[in-house]
């Protein structure tokens, strides 16, 4: 099975891929590949190439319905402390062009749900949040991928999950390859029947992984105090 992750970035996409790696003793280690940058129609044909291929697009894959101004799914994601992404002329243009591939809709009309054990089979495609996701890894929010922690933080749990860059090191790797590579994480979770949705399920859903989603992703514990001095007043 291919896990890929997808984001968008500087006018491109990033596509990065996990693969599992069976030894006699558990854990499974998870082997990264990543690919350069490249327009939709390159990310779309090399993943009509890959066999059973479950694909986590870390922005949105459709837009809101009845000419609404924004998704549900958007709305209860910034409740939690996730910040929505935007979609981009690319990740539009990928949508399209993945049209074949059946996108996660959950049934029902409740707007939050566990993902349903084998739904990778019929929906091979679904929406995620690269922040969302290193949130519910992690169980509270991070602190920023610009600040040098929260790109410690980013890495580390990567390595907690047995996440193995096979072309080099995590710590070589942009940050847009990080963020690929734990949407890729996400389609496994969401692969292995570990992973919940919110939304409207007539618009438009986004999967994280774990039993459930918390109501907020708590902000304690996500920086570290340290001592500032101050200075002195003229």
């Amino acid at each position: 099975m291919h896990y890929c992750g997808i984001v968008a970035t500087q006018g491109a996409l990033q596509l990065a891929m996990l693969e599992e790696v069976r030894t006699p003793e558990p854990p499974i280690r998870l082997s990264a590949l990543f690919y350069e940058p490249g327009p939709a129609a390159d990310v779309a044909r090399e993943l009509h190439t890959l066999d059973d291929v479950v694909i986590a697009v870390g922005a949105p894959v459709a837009g809101p319905r009845n000419g609404r101004p924004g998704r549900d799914c958007d709305a209860l994601l910034l409740r939690r402390g996730v910040a929505p992404q935007a979609a981009t002329h690319q990740t539009r243009l990928l949508a399209d062009l993945l049209r074949d591939l059946p996108a996660f809709a959950p049934g029902g009309e409740q707007h939050t749900g566990a993902v349903e054990e084998g739904s990778y089979g019929r929906f091979p495609l679904f929406e995620t949040n690269a922040d969302g996701v290193f949130y519910a890894l992690q169980g509270r929010r991070l602190p920023a991928k610009r600040h040098p922690f929260g790109l410690w933080t980013r890495i580390d749990e990567l390595a907690g999950d047995h996440v193995t860059d096979e072309g080099g090191d995590l710590w070589h790797r942009r940050i847009e390859e990080l963020e690929a590579i734990v949407c890729a994480l996400c389609a496994h979770r969401y692969a292995v029947g570990h992973a919940s949705w919110l939304g409207d399920p007539e618009e438009g859903v986004v999967v994280l992984p774990g039993a459930s989603i918390p109501s907020e992703f708590s902000r304690q514990g996500v920086m570290p105090p340290v001592e500032r001095l101050h200075l002195s007043r003229a």
